[in-house]
């Protein structure tokens, strides 16, 4: 007795053994492909990822097609229908905050990134750009980094996606927009760090730094002491940053007002264990050991006092792998010479300069009398106050905490 019979027939070439072959052949050729990791709205991030090396947070985004920067809008307004964009959101967890960090712009798209902070509504609370490195290490694959305390990014966790629109939107529809993951956030956890030391030394003897950009290196010697805290007081109040010259002994006797210099951004060096001239490596390394324990970071950067320099001493700074600095602005604070006689020497200071001071060593209240005055008269000039790392280029080393 035959069976019952289907209720739909196949017809036509589909019942040939042939396309069944190819059905199944597909079907296999399915089953071992590897999987994209593409949003099913659309979107065309294929890899997106965040990590954290040192103080910078590092972004990277890998696309199915090449992405124009200078299409997209740094600062977008996502509620316009044809904004063009491509960003990171950030939302710290137990905050209604989203951070959105994003690529692009018509200039400077290479070196800036825009951070717009709004709710969950789109209500903008700040906007502002900040200095990145966009790099496109591939046809289709960008990666920048940025530093996280600046992008007020604090250490914490956070949940995050990539949201992205071509710009083709018309008013009123937005299926062009999509997100990456779809489904749910993503997590991460941005890290403290602990900053241990710094790049460049290499027993180079430097008085002065790049005279091409408005940048002076404020520096102060033979401390920590009890002046410390004032000349700290007033670099805050400023916003500048400076390099500490510090005796080891003195850092013994004022271990937190070591650890305080160092928690306020400026730059801990090496002035030999107890101000004695022409050190030699043993002299250096003792130092270094002694600011290290105390405040976690090593010193690259030495100055041998009264700044005499030897091919001996700085044999023993490449050894001891540290540049060796003087200056080119003497204020000869050192003499008490009177406040007014000290603000002359520091309103002297030109694009490169490295300014001697001293917080340490005597009566320093001459000294932090011309201070205030001093900083005012350069930044009024356009000058930008920084370490002598950064003055000259180098980079500080972070770890996590």
């Amino acid at each position: 007795m035959a069976g019952p019979r289907p209720l739909i027939r196949p017809a036509g070439r589909a019942s040939h053994p042939a396309f069944f072959a190819l059905v199944v052949l597909l079907a296999f050729v399915a089953a071992v492909a590897p999987a994209r990791a593409v949003a099913p709205d659309g979107s065309p991030v294929e890899v997106a990822k965040i990590s954290q090396a040192g103080k910078k947070l590092i972004f990277q985004i890998r696309t199915d097609r090449q992405v124009a920067l200078k299409k997209l809008e740094r600062m977008p307004n996502l509620e316009r229908a044809r904004a063009s964009y491509l960003c990171f959101e950030m939302t710290r967890r137990g905050s209604k905050i989203i951070s959105r960090i994003c690529m692009g712009g018509k200039k400077n798209s290479h070196h800036r990134i825009g951070i717009t902070r709004a709710n969950r509504v789109n209500e903008i609370y700040s906007k502002d750009t900040v200095a990145a490195s966009v790099r496109r290490v591939a046809e289709r694959k960008l990666v920048f980094s940025i530093d996280p305390e600046i992008s007020r990014l604090k250490p914490a966790g956070y949940t995050w996606r990539v949201v992205y629109s071509d710009g083709s939107c018309r008013p009123g529809r937005f299926n062009c927009r999509s997100s990456f993951p779809v489904d749910r956030r993503k997590s991460y956890r941005v890290r403290p760090v602990q900053i241990v030391g710094c790049t460049g030394g290499d027993g180079q003897f430097i008085t002065h730094g790049p005279r091409g950009r408005k940048r002076i290196a404020l520096t102060f010697d033979d401390g920590p002491s009890a002046y410390t805290g004032e000349v700290l007081s007033i670099l805050k109040r400023y916003g500048v940053k400076s390099t500490f010259f510090q005796i080891g002994q003195e850092v013994e006797r004022y271990p937190e007002e070591s650890r305080r210099i160092l928690a306020q951004g400026h730059e801990l060096a090496n002035h030999t264990t107890h101000h004695g001239f022409y050190p030699g490596y043993s002299d250096l390394k003792t130092t270094n050991s002694i600011i290290e324990r105390a405040t976690g970071f090593r010193p690259c950067l030495m100055r041998p006092p009264g700044g005499g320099v030897s091919s001996s001493v700085l044999g023993a700074a490449a050894e001891a792998k540290m540049k060796v600095v003087n200056w080119d602005i003497d204020t000869s604070d050192w003499r008490l010479p009177g406040s007014g006689s000290i603000l002359g020497q520091i309103r002297n200071a030109r694009s490169g300069s490295i300014v001697l001071m001293h917080d340490g060593g005597g009566p320093r209240s001459q000294t932090i009398d011309a201070l205030a005055a001093g900083i005012e008269s350069l930044q009024g000039r356009g000058y930008k106050l920084v370490t002598v790392t950064e003055l000259l280029g180098n980079e500080f080393l972070y770890r996590p905490k």
